[in-house]
């Protein structure tokens, strides 16, 4: 007996006390059928949270043009794996003009300053100047020494590379161009700027980072907020996909509440998740606390009534799906405990279910 479903064409069969569906390989996939295995899992007394995935405090770095210039030269773009010490952006910067030449100046006065030294010490051994005309001598040659320092410790500081430096002191001839190199190893995050365009003193040019690093900050009422601490286990999944679930810790509980949503924060170390977990990614889920016991449980997208009764489909081969009732306890907000009808590592459907309910329902009209 066959029947057309939702576009989809199933065999249905019936064996046993239980009803079998049976697809195969591209039928599963043009119905979207999910399969997963029931886990165990701590249900317990809980709170529900609401929140999103984000990047961890201090994964993240932002670097910025620490004088005015223009982008000559973009080397990477979002997304690029970046290692420490390569150059991402040149800018050609006037001002590193005007402190090189500051730099050979200091250093033409530090060497005439040097040259008086020397002379004024050899003068003052046969008496022909004052000790205190020598000291004036050494004062100078010292003065002259620290701007030197100073003017070229500032070229540093601002990125202009140390060979780079030498270059210039080597043939008098000064460089505009600076390279922005990367101060980490990460992966480029946002670049803030184009080729060719001009930047202020100070401006972000680009942010880089580990995109692994992330955490949650889950949101929960200000009167619920006294039984959750440090410490206490998240069992979470992505707003609209409760069977990728995944487990995390409580880190710490901002002891505010926040203006915008009026709820205290809660920020949450991701221990375990079975979806790919993105910096934005909205998230729902519960937190436990106090005593909590493990047993079986399913995600919501795995039960569906029929006929009055809660049913999940069981993988009882290859393709085929039985409906199989199942008793239910506590219900933490992503998963259901059951107490009887499927045991932990069974296969379940945990996505495409309407449409074997459809199906079956179809069969018995037919």
């Amino acid at each position: 007996m066959r029947l057309m479903a939702m576009g989809v064409i199933l065999g249905v069969s019936v064996a046993g006390a239980g009803e079998i569906v049976e697809l195969d390989a591209r039928q599963r996939e043009r119905a979207g059928v999910v399969v997963g295995s029931v886990e165990e899992r701590g249900f317990g007394d809980s709170q529900r949270v609401v929140g999103r995935v984000i990047r961890v405090p201090g994964s993240t770095l932002s670097v910025k043009a620490v004088i005015p210039g223009r982008v000559e030269n973009l080397r990477v773009a979002p997304g690029d794996f970046i290692r420490r010490g390569e150059v991402m952006v040149e800018l050609h910067a006037h001002e590193l003009l005007g402190m090189q030449a500051r730099l050979l100046q200091s250093r033409d006065r530090a060497r005439l300053a040097a040259t008086r030294l020397e002379a004024g010490r050899e003068l003052y051994a046969i008496e022909g100047i004052s000790r205190l005309d020598l000291q004036v001598r050494e004062q100078e040659a010292h003065a002259a020494d620290l701007d030197f320092t100073v003017v070229r410790e500032e070229l540093l500081d601002h990125g202009f590379p140390e060979t780079a430096l030498d270059a210039v002191l080597e043939n008098r001839k000064t460089d505009a161009h600076l390279p922005i190199v990367a101060p980490m190893s990460g992966v480029l995050l946002e670049l803030n700027v184009e080729d060719q365009e001009w930047v202020e003193d100070y401006q972000t040019l680009l942010v880089m980072g580990d995109p692994k690093r992330v955490e949650l900050e889950l949101q929960i009422a200000p009167d619920l907020a006294a039984a959750v601490s440090a410490g206490d286990m998240v069992d979470f999944a992505p707003v609209g996909r409760s069977d990728l679930l995944g487990r995390a810790r409580i880190v710490t509980k901002v002891p505010q509440v926040d203006p915008g949503t009026r709820t205290i924060k809660l920020r949450a170390e991701i221990i375990e998740s079975h979806a790919s977990l993105y910096p934005g990614v909205f998230v729902e889920g519960t937190v436990a606390h106090g005593e909590v016991r493990r047993a079986a449980g399913v995600p919501v997208s795995a039960v569906i009534n029929i006929a009055g009764d809660d049913v999940v489909f069981v993988e009882v081969g290859e393709g085929s799906f039985e409906a199989r009732p199942v008793e239910l306890g506590v219900f933490d907000g992503t998963a259901h405990e059951v107490l009887g009808g499927v045991t932990v590592g069974d296969r379940i459907a945990t996505g495409g279910v309407f449409l074997l309910k459809s199906s079956l329902l179809g069969g018995e009209g037919e």
